[in-house]
């Protein structure tokens, strides 16, 4: 390569790079604007949170031998079964029976989901992971994993925590 065509591929390069748009800038005198309406909605569930959490703790410790999980939802293994651990994308059997905290029965049947792929709610689905096959489990799920703010169908009112009975079927 000769001088002048170094000398030009340089002046190319040093064009091309230093031809870029300078990204807009704030003024000094503004600031950045603060959502207030979505920090309140914030503060306000976070609020509704703990106060559920602290309502689970004492439920859970009242009754016994429950565990609370990374997540949140507290659970108990009543039966050990002898099959292969759950894991994400395990097809998964399970007989269940959902009720209130005050023991009032919501729905009971037998379900089949594939695990991972989001079939069912958030506590429930994370709770199966901890189990085995053939395990039996009583799980509380706070509303915040369940069905939320707006509950499910005419079945778990809005902002309710439940408690699932759970049979993994071999």
């Amino acid at each position: 390569m000769n001088k002048v065509s170094f000398v030009v591929l340089v002046i190319f390069a040093l064009f091309f790079t230093s031809c870029k748009k300078q990204l807009p800038q704030l003024p000094s005198n503004k600031g950045v604007e603060i959502d207030t309406k979505s920090t309140t909605l914030l503060n306000i569930n976070e609020n509704l949170a703990k106060n559920e959490d602290i309502k689970l703790t004492a439920f859970a410790s009242k009754k016994g031998g429950f565990k609370k999980s990374d997540l949140g939802f507290w659970y108990k293994i009543e039966g050990k079964g002898t099959g292969l651990q759950i894991k994400d994308s395990t097809k998964c059997e399970f007989e269940f029976n959902m009720s209130l905290l005050n023991g009032k029965e919501l729905q009971k049947g037998e379900k089949q989901l594939i695990i991972g792929k989001k079939q069912t709610i958030i506590g429930l689905e994370e709770g199966l992971k901890l189990m085995h096959k053939g395990d039996f489990a009583t799980l509380i799920i706070p509303w915040y994993l369940g069905y939320g703010i707006k509950g499910f169908e005419q079945i778990v009112p809005p902002y309710t925590s439940i408690i699932y009975n759970i049979k993994v079927l071999n």
